[in-house]
């Protein structure tokens, strides 16, 4: 990602300051769709895995599975996360992590079913591990649209299912937050 300055404004006038907070804002931007993208096409490579049918029927009672898709598209929810969590680019990049961990250490597949619980639940505890932020329950579901119940029962689940590993090294947060930099350009 470049973010050029104009060279002609001065650093007294506050213009590079604006200029640079506007290139902060395109990464943010850019890494949040590049996430959405990522897990749309998790979505997408899902169902062409052998036996999809099958192995949807079997995670149909999984805690992550919603009754019904949610009428809020991903980007919406991730925007709405976004707007009251104040969440740090860099946390979202941790929750794609630990979102990876969880398909790597279980059968789950994602689909429209649990793609929602199951973000929300990543960037609870990255937000818990990386910003040291610990919303109420009843802030989270407000947020998420899920009850308290449920949403203590997602982050145990989603906790244990990643073997409680919730530190990144940072090679690994190097190598994701470089592949949604450059996602464009291999486009």
């Amino acid at each position: 990602m470049q973010c050029e300055l104009n060279q002609s404004y001065s650093t007294i006038d506050n213009s590079i300051i604006s200029e640079s907070n506007h290139c902060v804002n395109s990464f943010e931007n850019k890494t949040s769709e590049e996430i959405i993208n990522i897990l749309n096409l998790f979505i997408e490579k899902s169902k062409e895995l052998p036996n999809y049918s099958q192995k949807l029927k079997k995670q149909e009672k999984s805690i992550f599975n919603a009754k019904k898709i949610p009428k809020i598209s991903l980007k919406e929810y991730l925007e709405r996360i976004k707007f009251y969590t104040e969440i740090e680019n860099n946390t979202l990049i941790i929750s794609l992590i630990y979102i990876d961990r969880l398909l790597q250490n279980t059968n789950l597949i994602l689909t429209p079913y649990n793609i929602h619980r199951t973000l929300f639940t990543s960037i609870i505890l990255a937000l818990k591990y990386n910003e040291d932020i610990n919303y109420d329950f009843s802030f989270y579901s407000k947020v998420a649209g899920i009850s308290i119940k449920e949403l203590k029962k997602l982050e145990s689940e989603f906790f244990y299912l990643i073997d409680f590993s919730l530190y990144v090294q940072t090679e690994q947060f190097d190598k994701y937050k470089e592949y949604l930099l450059n996602s464009d350009d291999e486009n």
